[in-house]
């Protein structure tokens, strides 16, 4: 249940508590909320909601209680017409107002599964548990609007007291058994296997990209800790050095006394812990007010010292180099090009001006002495196509030097 106090759906009660979105001053507090189950946006998959920073929290417990209810079934969720995204963020007014900011200006509200839940239908098919679980962490839905009903509609806001109808479910939760005469507890036994029992299914996880082939959970953890910027090298779900060394930074940084595998078979033996806390670093809370912990870096390395940079990324060198010589060659050429092709043209333009005076009418040679003219262009056009051609040199150049950089100050490269 949230602890937190909403603010009345007003417009002044809501400029006080999340800030006035004509101010800008909803987007600096904006943070990333990743569904723990699939959602897609017009076919697109969801990587992350965009949303308030004060009500993030919330709007992920409520996705987490949804996630627990359809036992982490995706099918289900996508059943249920929850993973039908339809949009959080829209810096925008109330629908027929000039001075009324809505809801998603404060990126305080999320729609879910427009289709069914559109605006103006009589009767929506927003199902129950969805309604609880958000109403569990204090939110407004749009149904019990009295007077223009907005089914697909969840906002975080003073929800007039209302309280969810159901408990909240108790997915991994061990529920006690009892004597059936003196409700004391008995020992719990594991069933029996058929004889033809089919292997278990490996635990839940997000839907794979179709070209994957090794292991699912191993590719889970490998989107995972990439996303924590631990680099396991290719993401395909199979086990080598990239993912061993991501996996041992992951742990180390997070204590987890847990002995490092060298096979996926070892690895599904402790992928349950690694997963556990791979939840809870998506979903820490940080000391700015995000939402997320990332892979810790020290103060040279974040500021890109150099001495750093070129210890952990020596091709940055060699970069450098060759960026510096196309550039200036670049400037050089183009420099000079423009010289010679503005004197160079001016001078033959007017050369053939006062030549040809007399002959421009229809003359029949006069389209071939132009061609002339443009076969035999001037070195200075060949010095410009030159200087595009280091530019282009110097850009790529730049941009590895960035790219490896950045990988650098964010802890990816090692």
């Amino acid at each position: 249940m949230s602890q937190v106090t909403w603010p009345k759906d007003t417009q002044a009660a809501r400029n006080a508590f999340y800030g006035d979105p004509g101010k800008g001053q909803i987007a600096p507090q904006m943070v990333p909320v990743v569904p723990p189950f699939a959602m897609y946006y017009e076919g697109r998959r969801v990587k992350a909601i965009q949303f308030h920073r004060k009500a993030a929290p919330a709007l992920l417990a409520a996705l987490n209680e949804i996630w627990d209810y359809c036992g982490r079934d995706q099918k289900k969720i996508d059943a249920a017409g929850v993973s039908n995204y339809a949009g959080a963020y829209y810096h925008r007014m109330v629908r027929g107002s000039s001075t009324k900011w809505s809801n998603h200006a404060y990126a305080a509200a999320i729609d879910l599964n427009a289709g069914e839940n559109a605006l103006g239908v009589k009767k929506g098919t927003m199902p129950h548990f969805v309604v609880d679980a958000f109403c569990r962490q204090g939110a407004m839905w749009g149904g019990w609007y009295t007077s223009r009903p907005d089914w697909m509609h969840f906002e975080f806001v003073d929800n007039g007291g209302r309280k969810p109808k159901s408990a909240a479910p108790a997915f991994g939760r061990v529920v006690m058994l009892a004597h059936p005469e003196t409700g004391a507890p008995v020992d719990e036994l594991e069933d029996p296997a058929p004889a033809s029992s089919p292997p278990a299914a490996p635990p839940n996880v997000q839907p794979l990209d179709p070209d994957v082939r090794g292991d699912a959970v191993l590719y889970d953890v490998q989107r995972r800790l990439k996303a924590r910027r631990y680099s396991p090298g290719v993401l395909d779900g199979r086990w080598g050095s990239g993912t061993s060394g991501a996996l041992s930074g992951f742990m180390n940084d997070r204590g987890l006394a847990l002995v490092l595998p060298s096979s996926v078979d070892e690895f599904h033996g402790i992928a349950d812990q690694v997963r556990a806390e791979l939840a809870r670093a998506e979903t820490e809370i940080q000391p700015d007010g995000s939402i997320g912990w990332y892979r810790p870096v020290s103060a040279a390395r974040a500021g890109a010292d150099p001495k750093i940079v070129t210890q952990l990324a020596p091709e940055v060198v060699p970069a450098r180099r060759n960026f510096l010589v196309a550039l200036w060659s670049s400037i050089a050429a183009g420099a000079g090009a423009v010289w010679q092709t503005v004197s160079d043209s001016v001078t033959r333009a007017w050369d053939f001006f006062t030549d040809h005076r007399g002959v421009v009418d229809d003359h029949p040679g006069l389209v071939s002495t132009v061609w002339e003219h443009v076969a035999a262009l001037p070195s200075g056009v060949w010095l410009l196509l030159g200087a595009g051609g280091l530019a282009f040199i110097a850009y790529n150049s730049w941009r590895a030097i960035k790219t490896s950089t950045l990988a650098v100050t964010t802890g990816e490269r090692q």
